[in-house]
């Protein structure tokens, strides 16, 4: 298929220079069905990048989505990953609907220049500020959390009219059951009609794989979902009843960085006052600090953008600290200086736009989540400012106190029912198919968004058709701490290998490192087993990276 396509009509592939390419791999655009229940609707442009495989017998082709949703596949198609998942695969990264190189894109504002004004200084930035959590039936907090609400509800509603006046009926084709028949099509085409279709998903591409392998079982190869969403909770629930299940680990993994602080002391971590002090004292701090930035947030006039800091915008960012522990140094001391006076750390998190260069996909996250949520049956159950400020008041009270409302600043959900399209197709189960080979399935024991929970219902819902991995450690997917025992079962897994259901990696890690810089040095490891490990480790930065916007 290289070359010029024999047709530029549906099926066709077209290659681009290799120069516009990442070294090592080709690139181009697979034409496909806008609409698979409708030819008249026109197509649609996949962006993809290939690594093609370097040891024969080659499988087939494993299709790899990083997460979002909103998150580019085309660049995970390098060496690393093949190294983790096998040279005998393909590797084809894309991006699905909506998103980057793929076209249409989801582009609501005229420019990366206009969202940001657009957001600047609201609550979708600064997120929901909540007064004390110590008392979560005082009508204070209850109203407080309603005024935020209605704002945030404006915003969204204004965020629909934009979308629907620049996008129009493109916003129908954006859901996750249409990137499945996307794979189920491109798959056909690079493996033949009798290929199965192989898949690695994290986060959000834990749904993608899930939605994969109920709705297409005789179609389902090899399949790694890492850090887990309920897809019964995604599909059944509108999105801003989403958190409760997200943040069912959240407490635990707060108190572990907590514990992790104290433990390094205060030249690694400057939260915390001596080695080993309590860290409910810690605790303590930063709660007496969120609380004061309640009442007066924090000026900071020497950011990327002069700007303030809220007590909803630091919870949230901490949230997603928490996420990657790769990064707690850096949250310790961007906290500790806020606390002390100086938010400028902190702010830059929320306030330093994308490179001029990213492509403007700005509300494909939206473009997902609006066509696989369910819509609302009538206006009576479109959700309110008090329907939000209860849920957000049940999720602290029963999950989470410490950050139950603090999801939407790096999960920007919510506001679907403005939207008035529905796509022509939205899967919402079974989800307890049998499968020819059974589904791995990855989950952490600390992952602060995509709880072990979600991992344990689909193993629940599958009990014969998955297998579980469970990494003990913190952070989101266990990319977030590499490990050889995880990356050697994903590894033995493509090549034809089941793990225990169940199994259990345990990690080790630097949480608060010496702050002199000094890295510790790999021992005890043979050639392949650090070539693994370093690899897994440039996976996971890769994936940080593509995850960050």
């Amino acid at each position: 298929m290289h070359g010029r396509p024999v047709c530029s009509g549906v099926g066709s592939v077209t290659w681009s220079p290799s120069s516009e390419c990442a070294p090592g791999t080709e690139c181009g655009s697979v034409i496909v069905p806008k609409d698979y229940f409708d030819a008249n609707a026109g197509t649609a442009s996949i962006a993809i990048a290939r690594l093609k495989a370097t040891k024969s017998p080659k499988k087939g082709t494993v299709f790899m989505n990083p997460g979002g949703p909103g998150g580019s596949g085309t660049r995970l198609a390098t060496q690393q990953f093949a190294d983790i998942i096998g040279h005998d695969w393909d590797l084809l990264g894309f991006d699905p609907r909506g998103i980057n190189k793929t076209t249409p894109q989801v582009k609501c504002f005229d420019s990366h220049t206009d969202y940001h004004f657009f957001v600047a200084n609201t609550v979708l930035q600064q997120g929901f500020t909540v007064g004390s959590s110590s008392n979560l039936s005082d009508p204070a907090l209850e109203a407080q959390l309603v005024e935020q609400s209605r704002e945030f509800l404006a915003l969204k509603k204004s965020q629909a009219k934009l979308c629907a006046k620049n996008m129009g009926d493109e916003l129908k084709y954006m859901g996750t059951a249409t990137v499945v028949r996307d794979m189920d099509f491109m798959s056909k085409i690079f493996d033949g009609e009798d290929g199965k279709i192989n898949f690695w998903g994290g986060s959000y591409g834990s749904i993608l794989g899930a939605y994969l392998v109920n709705m297409l079982p005789d179609r389902a190869g090899f399949v790694v979902i890492d850090g887990i969403a309920d897809p019964v909770n995604w599909s059944t629930e509108p999105s801003h009843k989403w958190p409760i299940n997200w943040l069912a680990s959240t407490e635990k993994t707060y108190r572990f960085y907590l514990e992790a602080c104290s433990h390094a002391g205060p030249e690694a971590c400057p939260l915390t006052q001596y080695q080993d002090e309590p860290f409910e004292e810690i605790e303590a701090r930063i709660e007496s600090f969120f609380d004061r930035l309640a009442v007066t947030p924090l000026p900071v006039p020497f950011a990327f953008r002069p700007g303030f800091l809220t007590s909803g915008a630091a919870r949230a960012l901490l949230l997603m600290y928490l996420e990657r522990p790769p990064q707690w140094a850096d949250s310790a001391t961007a906290l500790a200086e806020a606390m002390a006076g100086n938010g400028t750390l902190l702010f830059n998190k929320l306030a330093t736009p994308p490179p001029a260069s990213t492509p403007s996909y700005d509300l494909v996250r939206l473009g997902v989540t609006c066509i696989d949520s369910p819509p609302p049956e009538s206006s009576a159950d479109m959700p309110t400012a008090e329907d939000l400020a209860a849920e957000f008041l049940k999720t602290m009270r029963e999950v989470s106190p410490h950050f139950g409302a603090s999801v939407s600043v790096g999960e920007p959900d919510g506001g679907c029912q403005y939207w008035k399209f529905s796509g022509p197709e939205r899967f919402t189960g079974p989800w307890n198919a049998t499968l020819e080979w059974p589904m791995l399935i990855v989950s952490n024991t600390m992952d602060p968004i995509t709880p072990i929970e979600s991992g344990l219902r689909i193993n629940s819902l599958m009990p014969d058709s998955t297998h579980l991995i469970i990494q003990d450690g913190p952070g989101h997917c266990s990319t977030a701490i590499p490990t050889l025992c995880t990356t050697k079962l994903i590894r033995d897994y493509y090549a034809g290998t089941l793990p225990e259901n169940g199994t259990m990696c345990e990690t080790a890690y630097d949480f608060f490192p010496d702050p002199s810089g000094a890295d510790r040095p790999i021992f005890g490891l043979d050639v392949e087993d650090k070539r693994l490990l370093e690899s897994a480790q440039a996976v996971a930065e890769l994936l940080r990276d593509v995850r960050r916007r």
